[in-house]
């Protein structure tokens, strides 16, 4: 049901004034929203500092960079809020990736290889989600464990794929996923953002939705509710891994080239989206608002510290400690509510 809205308190000494009204009745905002006014903040230093950041281009740059952390973020977003975690994205970014390539270079003409390249790669993708699925449900091996050990397994196959070769150049309706522009947008950009609107209406309005949060929230509830928790927490893992697919499609493209050294470090970038804009690392509430405003919060400052010339290994240390920092904040507001994580 859909509570009435609050009137305007008369007493200016309200404890409850109206601005506080709308985030009260949508408490699953207040999570996302509070990082708009760091947002920015950001913004407005970097771009004092350099207002370079500013610049048309730049900002374009900046838009398609965090598409990939976007379409990875979904994926993670819906693992995260049924309590798992996938650590083999960026090692599956590069697996999809070198399959693509292969598809790509195998001698069909472009009108063909092109959709199968793209279906390969998330095929792929979704096939190492489904391993993961498949030992975390079937076998009840801890997800952070499976997807440790898959995140090496993976990289081992991308390299078995590839070997230490690189392919490059190719068909240009492959390379517009990556670089084309429509409308002045970045093609990457619109694919992510329909990504994150699909993962938002999955999370919100469909029966997978409700059933994933339910999971995450209360595993025995869900069971004695009757919902098939291991079919649930493998689609999760299925639907992150087709994602991550989907990004070592664009991320080739938008290289024109695929080896078995894509993606490194990605899970790192991914899950810092996912924790930075709200969603639980402990699983029952998911945001993909917040998901979106955590891509753009990064791409922002490591594209601001790539502006202030910053060496790339304080990029890494700012990342890391943005993931730290928003882990902390997290259970600081679970104990101060009374939450438990367990």
């Amino acid at each position: 049901m859909t509570q009435k809205a609050v009137p305007m308190p008369v007493n200016p000494a309200a404890k409850t004034p109206l601005r506080f009204g709308f985030l009260q009745r949508n408490p699953g905002l207040r999570a996302p929203l509070g990082l708009v006014v760091p947002l920015l903040l950001l913004a407005v230093i970097i771009s004092l500092v350099n207002p370079v950041f500013l610049d048309a281009r730049n900002l374009f740059n900046v838009f398609r960079q965090i598409s990939i952390f976007l379409v990875l973020g979904t994926g993670m977003t819906v693992v995260m809020a049924a309590r798992g975690i996938d650590l083999s994205v960026g090692s599956n970014v590069a697996l999809s990736a070198c399959v693509s390539a292969l598809v790509l270079k195998s001698g069909l003409d472009a009108g063909t290889a092109v959709p199968l390249a793209v279906l390969a790669g998330i095929g792929v993708g979704a096939l190492v989600g489904l391993v993961n699925g498949t030992f975390v449900t079937v076998f009840k091996v801890p997800p952070l464990i499976v997807t440790l050990g898959t995140l090496t397994a993976v990289r081992g196959a991308a390299y078995l794929v590839m070997g230490p070769n690189q392919l490059r150049n190719f068909p240009d309706a492959f390379s517009f996923i990556g670089q084309g522009r429509v409308f002045g947008l970045p093609m990457a950009g619109i694919i992510a953002v329909g990504v994150v609107l699909f993962g938002a209406y999955l999370m919100n309005r469909t029966r997978f939705g409700a059933y994933v949060l339910a999971v995450g929230g209360n595993r025995s509830a869900a069971i004695r509710a009757g919902i098939r928790v291991g079919r649930f927490e493998m689609l999760a893992y299925v639907f992150s891994g087709a994602m991550a697919g989907l990004a070592g499609i664009m991320l080739a493209s938008r290289l024109d080239a695929a080896q078995a050294v894509l993606g490194a470090m990605m899970e790192l970038h991914a899950i810092a989206v996912v924790v930075l804009g709200g969603t639980l690392l402990f699983g029952g509430f998911a945001t993909l608002l917040g998901t979106f405003l955590g891509a753009a919060f990064l791409g922002v400052a490591e594209n601001g510290l790539l502006l202030m010339r910053v060496p790339f290994y304080w990029q890494q240390v700012v990342i890391g400690l943005t993931l730290v920092v928003a882990v902390a904040i997290q259970l600081a507001r679970f104990r101060r509510q009374g939450m438990t994580t367990e």
